[in-house]
């Protein structure tokens, strides 16, 4: 009996190391950083939610859970209805968005305004947090 139970055990760890490396799945919710999950969801809603000008910095070492953490939060408030309408992911990649110049022009393409803005590359956010460039939004980028 406890040769079976061990081979169960055994399959849901493949299971569940299959889904996160090959599939890229993230637990419901990071054990263990219970406290830093609640802190930061509150603050990335309040950002979205009301406006409120902050910044986060997370840091820890590699495989920590920092990106894991960061994501689960975000998939959580992009389910809800108040936090949806005033939050856009933008996702930049220092490998490749090496400077100012070209992390501008991928926050363009991601926000999908190459045909407001055309081949023109802003020195600042200010024009990309307009839209139609009547009202200024909410901005949150993470």
């Amino acid at each position: 009996m406890f040769g079976l139970s061990k081979r169960k055990t055994s399959g849901q760890v493949h299971q569940i190391l299959r889904k996160r490396f090959c599939h890229q799945q993230l637990p419901d919710k990071p054990e263990g950083v219970e406290a830093q999950h609640k802190h930061l969801a509150e603050l990335l809603k309040r950002t979205a939610v009301h406006g409120e000008s902050n910044s986060v910095l997370i840091v820890g070492p590699r495989g920590s859970g920092k990106t894991m953490l960061l994501r689960s939060i975000l998939r959580e408030l992009s389910q809800e209805t108040e936090v949806q309408k005033n939050l856009l992911q933008v996702h930049l990649n220092g490998l490749l968005q090496t400077d100012d110049r070209i992390a501008l022009k991928e926050i363009t393409r991601q926000l999908q305004l190459e045909n407001v803005v055309g081949d023109r590359v802003f020195q600042n956010l200010k024009c990309l947090c307009v839209r139609d460039y009547t009202a200024a939004i909410k901005k949150c980028f993470i």
